[in-house]
């Protein structure tokens, strides 16, 4: 019997419980104590209904009988007192888990590395932080109810054995049935629980993948595949859950059945024993009044342990994702970048795959301090790859990468991140102000600060034409503003911080000709007191830089000017005359 407490999930499971019960064991404990005291208020209580009727009512003692009565009213404004202390601590108890468990979900996500976000849609995530803890918050929320429960039907079963011990025993046939079917439903239900979390989850990351594509999904006429990849995943959820829901209909309809049969053996047997004065009146109704109540925490009881495995397996589906260990981490001896630093970078010999697929293959390069440099490749090269290598996004799998002497692992994340500043190609924005999303990471700067960047990113007139200005929220991923609009809000993101590193990711690629050019011309001021690294193909923006750093096949295979280049190297002048040949200026 119980099997499913002796499975590797259940133990892993309930030492994350535990750890959440510790964390809030004041309430916890406030809740347990008011379920024991229901637990004998609930046991006293037919034990004064059987004085009532014995030592009041048969006997016509009023004294004794007003004294019983006063009692019972007592019991019952106490026990109701405790159900309502037992219901808001225990209640209070699984909405703090529940809130703990997203913030702990939330903020361990932030810790893991790109790769790992690569690999597990976000859909996944999602649901862990959202069905997965809401099962969790259920299991505590019954907790203290099934706790109490327990406990009741354990002294019960001695107080009707006392009472009577062939009624008693009758009775106590039907515990061990009962507890042996919620044993055998909870070790075959571990497996179709999971099965169940496993399509929710895929059914959230359809969703959400449909839904963030929804301007292509519509552009391409492809509503209809939409709709059939979720409906598979809805219907996958429904298939599991009629499984489930099998397994169920077979063994909780007998949860019932059992007690009911066994009320009616008592009541059969009990009243001959009565009728025949083996046991008095009074004795046969509290007799009752307990089997009565024996029926209920059986009920808990079996609930209770069928709702174990999809606890267990949304714990373990929490605890899977919290048990990641961060790849990307600050060292244990941590140094700081010198002051008087000017952004020198060296990259030696790095070497980085995405998967089975090499990017780098012992690449390796300098740049001095404060030199725009543009980073030039064909398609696939590795060029966004290096803007991540910098700041940690991803981890390089051998080699070093030195700004201003130090290594970028021994400086702590905070203020490696600080120090460099990315403006990707695509512009991701927040749906909040204009002015929240230049200051994203930077949030002490002034409104002039701000605007001073947005200037610079040629952001500041479109900017003060929106309704409320810089206080305009600019909508989910900033769909309000055009491309060309969503990259100056990014650049000036960018430029806000007055990072040592400034890496563009072709972050002019959606603005007009000539905004770019003025852009340029602006962005020469800023350059000047930074290293800057601009990944493009665009010749004009090549022109812009000190120096050119070519890759090629994972490696540098030249660096050096744009006309050096042009005239020294061959695939660089192919690459700009296939750029020519396609449009690309």
């Amino acid at each position: 019997m119980f099997k499913v407490f002796k499975t590797p999930e259940f133990k892993q499971a309930l030492g994350f419980y535990v750890e959440s019960i510790k964390e809030n064991k004041r309430n916890f404990t406030i809740s347990m104590v008011s379920a024991t005291a229901w637990v004998f208020l609930v046991i006293v209580q037919p034990y004064l209904i059987k004085r009532i009727i014995d030592d009041g009512i048969v006997s016509k003692n009023n004294s004794i009988l007003v004294i019983l009565i006063s009692f019972m009213v007592l019991a019952g404004y106490v026990r109701a007192i405790s159900i309502g202390t037992r219901r808001y601590y225990g209640m209070h108890v699984s909405y703090n888990v529940e809130a703990g468990i997203r913030n702990r979900i939330f903020t361990h996500m932030q810790k893991l590395a790109f790769n790992y976000h690569d690999r597990v849609p976000t859909g996944e995530l999602m649901a862990r932080a959202s069905s997965d803890a809401s099962q969790v918050r259920l299991a505590f929320a019954i907790a203290p109810l099934a706790t109490a429960n327990i406990l009741l039907l354990i002294i019960l079963s001695v107080t009707l054995l006392s009472l009577s011990l062939p009624l008693g025993g009758l009775v106590l046939l039907s515990i061990p049935a009962v507890l042996w079917l919620a044993s055998s439903f909870s070790s075959k239900a571990m497996g179709v629980s999971l099965k169940v979390k496993e399509a929710e989850a895929r059914m959230t990351t359809e969703v959400e993948e449909q839904l963030g594509g929804i301007r292509v999904v519509k552009a391409f006429g492809n509503e209809e595949l939409a709709s059939e990849k979720v409906d598979g995943a809805i219907n996958n959820i429904y298939e599991t859950s009629l499984e489930y829901l099998r397994l169920r209909t077979r063994f909780v309809p007998l949860f019932e059945l059992i007690p009911m049969f066994i009320t009616l053996f008592v009541l059969v047997l009990g009243g001959y024993l009565s009728i025949n004065n083996f046991v008095s009146l009074g004795e046969f109704i509290a007799f009752t009044q307990y089997v009565i109540l024996l029926v209920w925490p059986l009920r808990i009881t079996a609930w209770f342990l069928s709702e174990i495995p999809s606890s267990v397996a949304a714990g373990n589906r929490i605890l899977e994702l919290l048990n990641e260990v961060p790849l990307i981490i600050d060292s244990l001896e941590t140094k700081s970048l010198p002051k008087d630093g000017n952004g020198s970078l060296s990259f030696k010999n790095i070497t980085f795959k995405y998967g089975n697929d090499k990017i780098f293959d012992n690449l390796s390069f300098e740049i001095e301090g404060k030199k725009t440099v543009a980073i030039v490749g064909a398609t696939g090269s590795g060029k966004s790859t290096l803007a991540y290598l910098l700041p940690r996004l991803y981890e390089a799998e051998s080699g070093s990468i030195e700004i201003d002497g130090v290594d970028i692992t021994q400086l702590k994340l905070d203020e490696l991140r600080s120090n460099v500043s990315l403006a990707f190609e695509e512009s991701f924005l927040f749906s909040n102000t204009a002015r929240e999303n230049i200051s994203l990471g930077s949030e002490k700067v002034s409104q002039k600060e701000v605007e001073t960047a947005a200037l610079i990113a040629r952001a500041h007139e479109f900017i003060s034409q929106l309704p409320e200005s810089y206080e305009t929220k600019v909508g989910e991923r900033g769909y309000g503003l055009s491309g060309g609009q969503r990259q100056r809000i990014a650049l000036a993101r960018a430029i806000i911080r007055k990072p040592r590193i400034l890496i563009l990711d072709d972050a002019l690629s959606a603005v007009d000709a000539s905004t770019e050019e003025e852009i340029r011309n602006e962005l020469k001021s800023v350059m000047n007191n930074m290293t800057t690294l601009i990944i493009t193909n665009r010749v004009p923006t090549i022109e812009l830089c000190d120096e050119v750093v070519f890759l090629e096949e994972g490696r540098v295979k030249a660096q050096g000017s744009h006309s050096y280049l042009l005239e020294k190297v061959e695939s660089y002048r192919s690459l700009f005359l296939e750029n020519q040949s396609s449009g690309v200026q």
